[in-house]
């Protein structure tokens, strides 16, 4: 450990090659000494939240997320737009996959509609919804929810993220990319959408995996050891799971 009269003593260059030596580590430069670096720059490397650069960095935390609740994608199952993390987290487990998508113009869809208002969709129908990175999406993001609590069994489980820091899309989502959410907003819709039921939420996220993500760097350019630490301060993705009274 480095006495305060040697680190008040050492420059601030050195006071750097100590930390990347990793002799001091909780060095923070003074006011005016920050090194933006590659960082100075008005636009992300990426704009494709950076698909192109090794993938989302997001995605290292959502599919954590579905990963760890793997146990609770079974039975019957209702995926958005795909059924790719149903298939993937839930496997033999899962006995009938269903795909509900905004228009017919999804031919593996078995359910066409919006999940603010489905009344085709009998209630309590499904074991299992995965909700990835969709809620943000839907305008009446109350309604969907409501909905998810009617077509689920007594028993099943809602799985749910949703993004809070991030950039928008410049695509195809962009005109309908309505909602942030932070884990304080979560955890009161839920409270009032899914009365009784057994509710989670956490966030994910540091100031290095957001710094990043925003600029469009890939999963594959980052210490995935860093992603692992959160601070609730910094929230990213902000996971749900909740199981029906």
């Amino acid at each position: 450990m480095i006495k305060p009269l040697i680190k008040r003593l050492i420059p601030p260059f050195g006071k750097r090659w100590l930390k990347k030596a990793g002799l001091l580590k909780d060095f923070i430069p003074e006011p005016g000494q920050v090194y933006f670096g590659d960082l100075n720059r008005l636009k992300p490397f990426n704009n494709n939240f950076g698909y192109e650069r090794g993938g989302p960095i997001d995605r290292y935390y959502i599919e954590s997320f579905f990963q760890q609740e793997s146990a609770s994608i079974k039975g019957r199952v209702l995926d958005i737009g795909d059924n790719e993390y149903t298939m993937r987290y839930g496997g033999a487990k899962v006995t009938q996959s269903d795909i509900l998508h905004i228009d017919s113009s999804n031919p593996r869809a078995t359910f066409v509609g919006d999940l603010s208002n489905a009344p085709h969709i009998p209630d309590n129908l499904f074991d299992c919804i995965i909700l990835a990175q969709t809620l943000h999406l839907i305008y009446d993001f109350k309604g969907a929810i409501r909905t998810c609590h009617r077509l689920l069994k007594p028993g099943g489980t809602l799985l749910l993220t949703v993004p809070y820091i991030t950039s928008i899309d410049e695509g195809a989502w962009n005109s309908i990319w309505y909602w942030a959410f932070t884990r304080q907003a979560m955890q009161k819709l839920m409270e009032e959408e899914f009365p009784s039921a057994r509710v989670e939420v956490s966030s994910k996220g540091n100031v290095y995996a957001a710094t990043a993500f925003l600029y469009g760097m890939g999963l594959s350019e980052v210490d995935k050891q860093k992603l692992s630490h959160q601070d609730p301060q910094i929230q990213m993705v902000v996971s749900v799971k909740a199981v029906k009274a």
